[in-house]
């Protein structure tokens, strides 16, 4: 016997997400998730402009590159719940679970949006590539602050701590790209 309550939940195979957020039962990407993909494409989206920054490429290119890297982890991680539903069930997989896989995944391509758009605006000839490199880094740096200060704020502390959430996902986004970068 355990001394927990008998209406608290506990996690078991779900994951950790779905299970904080009651949304996530409708069939759509509750809001932890969806932030949680949209971290993890700018995770991606960062270590792919660190990469850039020492070999710049065509503006185009840029581009490409940027959001193609996430739309390539989003189809990644729609096959990887695809395998593990078909090891995980006895049952075949059907076009509403890979829609569903698809809905979970797509988040992933939110945290490519803004930095993509401003290599965009360099493909166009707003600014240099090197230039749009830096902007877009910056783009994804102040969208983890975003969440932080978000994070803060349903947390409802104060301003300076707000802002220290914020600064707290830049360090440690940095220090994640900063571990990709070295085994570059």
């Amino acid at each position: 016997m355990t001394n927990q309550p008998q209406d608290v939940a506990t996690p078991s195979s779900a994951s950790l997400a779905s299970h904080l957020d009651p949304s996530s039962e409708t069939g759509k990407p509750s809001v932890s998730t969806y932030v949680a993909g949209a971290v993890y494409g700018l995770i991606t989206v960062l270590a792919v402009l660190q990469t850039m920054q020492l070999h710049p490429p065509k503006a185009w290119q840029a581009a490409v590159t940027v959001f193609g890297t996430t739309l390539v982890i989003a189809l990644i991680d729609v096959y990887a719940d695809a395998i593990g539903a078909l090891l995980g069930q006895e049952t075949r997989l059907t076009r509403n679970h890979l829609v569903e896989f698809w809905h979970e995944a797509t988040p992933v391509l939110v945290g490519a949006q803004g930095p993509t758009v401003v290599l965009i605006l360099s493909a166009l000839g707003v600014m240099s590539v090197d230039r749009a490199i830096d902007v877009a880094q910056i783009v994804a740096f102040a969208t983890l602050f975003a969440y932080g200060w978000r994070i803060g704020q349903k947390l409802d502390v104060p301003i300076p701590r707000r802002v220290v959430s914020g600064l707290v996902l830049i360090a440690i986004g940095g220090v994640l790209v900063l571990i990709k970068a070295a085994f570059h």
